[in-house]
């Protein structure tokens, strides 16, 4: 089988076929890992700038809070999308679909933030430090979100998918 890290359609159309062998699970679950350690390993996710130590403390605790409470509200929608067998399905799905959605998402937020960033420093001159923490932290938030819901749409898509090949009425995708 063919690892699909480009498109989470595709790979919610296999998993719910049942064509994700474990194998193929486990090297999902290891993209998922490398594709958000690579980054911030390689400083790709930007380390807030500002020297004044309350609005750094600040803005760090705040978006440390946005990121514990999307994960803790973003678990349980995806969990709640799983309406097939979660018991078998539930982290086998969420595993599978956190990496190509963990790319295209990262990859875009990522990718917009530097060309934000880039564009007001040549519209500004230089962009000021505070600006620039607040535009990081809640593009790092703002990722954090983007992949839960969209892990937690696809999970939907993948127990309608599901439901109707078990013969359950519901509407077509």
């Amino acid at each position: 089988m063919t690892i699909r890290l480009s498109s989470a359609k595709a790979v919610g159309n296999d998993l719910a076929a049942g064509r994700i062998t474990a194998g193929d699970q486990s090297l999902y679950l290891t993209a998922s890992f490398l594709i958000w350690m690579i980054p911030a390993y390689l400083f790709l996710f930007p380390a807030p700038r500002t020297i004044d130590p309350d609005f750094f403390w600040g803005i760090w605790l705040t978006e440390l809070a946005f990121l514990v409470l999307f994960c803790i509200v973003g678990i349980g929608f995806c969990l709640r999308q799983c309406r097939v067998d979660p018991t078998r399905n539930f982290l086998v799905d969420f595993s599978c679909l956190n990496a190509p959605i963990s790319l295209t998402t990262l990859t875009l937020v990522w990718g917009g933030f530097y060309l934000l960033t880039a564009g007001a420093v040549l519209l500004l001159g230089e962009m000021p430090s505070r600006a620039y923490d607040v535009i990081r932290m809640l593009a790092s938030a703002g990722a954090v979100f983007m992949v839960f819901l969209r892990i937690g749409k696809h999970m939907n898509r993948v127990s309608l998918l599901r439901e109707s090949a078990n013969g359950r009425a519901r509407p077509s995708l």
